[in-house]
């Protein structure tokens, strides 16, 4: 046998030896292969790729756009949210947020008011934001609309807005807690009581959904509130967004909130367009109709209202100018007229 056959023969033999001899790849290793880390050689041929399985017609004509204007519907909701500090909103958002807000009114011949309002949600640590300290003035202020915001600050009373509600200008300090979330709707429960003496403990219940149908976002709303001083009441809402492009949006929100020392509804109706130049800057043009359910109180209000907001530093300071006429059935109908000047500061994580 010549010797080059020999060598490798004996070749051979070593390496299946070796092969055969090997250890197994220790447990770290073996993640970072199946982590896609590190690769070992192949000793088989990598199976065919299969083709790509095409969508069904009814899935490009029908989900796919579905999907598309149903996160599109929310983004465009949630933007408009997030910059005009709705109160509905702020209340059911996620994270820490403080909200201090503070505004001068101007009324015609030349009577001037001014007030400041704090509003925070706490979350505590460890808790995965399901548990929040609240801070707010008025225990029925953190889920009114904007609109019943607006009003109440140029006419000094919620009562303009809602002849049932009371005049409540103390702050509240509660504990609430995100309780569960079934069927899409979620759940939080509240309570707390008024700062100071005597003392005005409150519990508050709150559930919401929102639904996407075509192009519109529905958020619909029910909450429960007991306070010691004022026994129950109830606040129903709705509303209905829709993008009309990309720079203008359509909404309309009612509520009706039924309170146990009156025996009627009071009744909101909102209509609002919203117009967004650009990401500093957004403008709403609102009208609105209020009035208790037992027509022969005679109290119904209507409102008028152009809001400008802009963000003057950052994403945390913002300065909103508000013309607005009201024409109330108690004052035969004439309009009133006021100017307010609103600047805002926002403090938390998000803000930063």
């Amino acid at each position: 046998m010549k010797p080059w056959v020999f060598l490798l023969a004996a070749l051979a033999f070593t390496d299946s030896a070796l092969a055969a001899a090997q250890a197994p790849l220790d447990p770290q290793e073996q993640e970072q292969i199946q982590d896609g880390l590190s690769a070992p050689e192949l000793r088989e041929s990598p199976p065919p790729v299969q083709e790509q399985r095409q969508a069904p017609i009814r899935e490009e004509l029908l989900d796919q756009p579905h999907d598309f204007l149903s996160r599109r519907v929310e983004a465009y909701s949630r933007k408009l949210d997030n910059f005009f500090s709705d109160p509905n909103r702020a209340y059911d958002s996620t994270g820490s947020t403080l909200q201090i807000r503070s505004h001068v009114t101007f009324f015609e011949g030349g009577v001037r008011e001014s007030k400041a309002d704090v509003h925070a949600n706490i979350s505590l640590p460890n808790t995965e934001d399901r548990l929040k300290l609240v801070v707010q003035r008025g225990v029925e202020a953190a889920t009114q609309t904007a609109a019943e915001r607006d009003i109440k600050n140029a006419t000094g009373s919620a009562q303009v807005a809602a002849p049932g509600a009371p005049q409540d200008n103390n702050y509240y300090l509660g504990l609430k807690a995100l309780a569960a979330e079934v069927f899409g709707v979620a759940l939080s429960a509240e309570a707390g009581a008024k700062f100071g003496r005597p003392i005005d403990p409150y519990v508050r219940l709150r559930a919401f959904r929102d639904f996407n149908f075509s192009q519109w976002q529905i958020r619909a709303s029910e909450t429960p509130l007991w306070k010691h001083s004022e026994g129950y009441s109830a606040a129903s809402e709705v509303n209905f967004t829709r993008p009309l492009n990309e720079l203008w949006q359509l909404r309309f929100t009612s509520k009706a909130t039924w309170r146990s020392t009156t025996s009627y509804f009071d009744l909101a109706h909102i209509g609002a367009l919203y117009y967004t130049p650009g990401p500093r800057t957004a403008t709403t043009f609102e009208l609105g109709a209020f009035a208790p359910s037992d027509r022969s109180l005679k109290l119904a209000v209507y409102s008028v209202t152009f809001r400008v907001r802009r963000q003057i530093y950052r994403d945390w300071l913002y300065l909103e100018v508000t013309p607005q006429i009201l024409y109330q059935e108690a004052n035969g109908f004439s309009a009133t007229r006021s100017l307010m000047l609103n600047l805002e500061m926002l403090f938390g994580d998000r803000y930063l």
